[in-house]
Parts: structure tokens; sequence; C-alpha cells
């Protein structure tokens, strides 16, 4: 038989040395991982790690822009606080007749009954007053009259709790006038941090009707 050269057998021992090496270093690696895993100190420390806060979403709300578009925001709904006891709505209104007088909650649909004999005697019906409440407290008030033919609501006035003109008011009527207010269109108005909105219909002979909201 031939003999093995002695470089034969040199790489054949070398290859087996590094095999050998490998072996027990891959042997070794999981020993620690076993080892550090199974630690208390790091089973402890897993625990204490806190879990990330769910997310939560606040309320939403919606308004409607000068152009008519409704938008949808997130911020939390502002509540109007007031220490109104009313007293000076007897002088608001003093020249308003009883029969025109009435309220409406936040968030409320309110119907304001007309008289058929006005329609054929008079070019506008009112004034009205509207008393503007949020859990049954005062926060503001309105006067208006209307314009049947035309279907126009034409404010007159608008006062916070303490019946002191607010300022800044509008509506998507696009007429130029922020008094002057169409038929299906909005006024939007600020008391306080809150912003409302109040949208005016008349669809029938006999009422029209007033939608409260509040917009944030």
């Amino acid at each position: 038989m031939p003999k093995q050269s002695s470089k034969e057998t040199k790489g054949g021992s070398s290859r087996k040395l590094d095999t050998t090496i490998i072996v027990a270093l891959i042997a070794l690696v999981g020993t620690l991982a076993t080892a550090l895993f199974s630690s208390p100190v790091i089973i402890a420390w897993i625990q204490r790690t806190p879990a990330p806060p769910a997310q939560t979403n606040p309320p939403s709300s919606s308004s409607v822009d000068s152009s008519g578009t409704v938008e949808t925001s997130l911020t939390p709904l502002s509540s109007v606080v007031t220490s109104s006891d009313e007293s000076c709505l007897k002088q608001y209104f003093a020249d308003i007749d009883s029969a025109k007088l009435g309220s409406i909650e936040v968030g409320a649909d309110k119907y304001v009954y007309l008289s058929s004999d006005e329609f054929a005697s008079k070019e506008f019906l009112g004034p009205f007053g509207i008393k503007l409440t949020q859990n049954g407290k005062m926060i503001g008030a309105f006067t208006i009259i209307f314009f049947p033919d035309t279907k126009l609501f034409k404010l007159t006035s608008i006062v916070d709790s303490n019946c002191q003109p607010i300022l800044g008011y509008s509506n998507t009527s696009n007429s130029g006038d922020p008094n002057a207010i169409r038929n299906f269109s909005h006024l939007l108005f600020q008391l306080a941090e809150a912003r409302f909105d109040m949208e005016f219909q008349f669809n029938t002979n006999d009422r029209f009707e007033l939608i409260f909201k509040q917009l944030r």
C-alpha cells in the first residue's frame, strides 16, 4: 500500500480540529444563553418592564366651515361655566311678546310655531327671543325676525349669559352679512371656550326649526 504523505495527515488532523472547535463553541454559546435567560435577575427585570399604555381616542366632534363642509375634530367638548341668575333676560326680552319666547338646550331641536294670521298681514314675523341653555342653565340668548317670502332669518342680537353682546359670530350663508341667515344655514358663535352651531330650517308654513349643537 502507498504511504500517506505527512501533508495529507496534517491536513486531515487540522480539519478534524477545526470541526471540534466549532462544535465546542456552539455548545458553549447554547449553555451561556440558557444560563442567562434562566437567571432570576433577568426574569425579574422582564416581569417589571411595563407594557406600553393602550391608546384611546378622545370624543370627536363635528364642525361646519364657511362653505358648509362638515369637519371632524378630536377635541373634547368644553362646558360653559356660568353664574348667571337669568335676571338680565327680563330686560333683554322686554320688547318681545311672551308668546314668541322660547328656549333650547344644547343638542336639541326646537320648533317655533307661527301664526297663520301673521303670514297674510305682515312682511316679517317676530321678533322671537330664544334662550340658550347647557345642562338646564342659561349660557346665552338671541333675538331674530323671520321673512317667510324669502325664507330669511335676520339675527337682531345675540348675547352671553350676562346679556353682554357676543362679537365675532358668523354664518354659512355666504351673504356677506353675518346677521342674514338663509334657510338651512348655520349660525356659528363662541361662548367662553366653547363653540356652537345653530341651524335654521323652514319647511312648513306653521313653524320653523332650530337645531342647536356644540362643536367643541
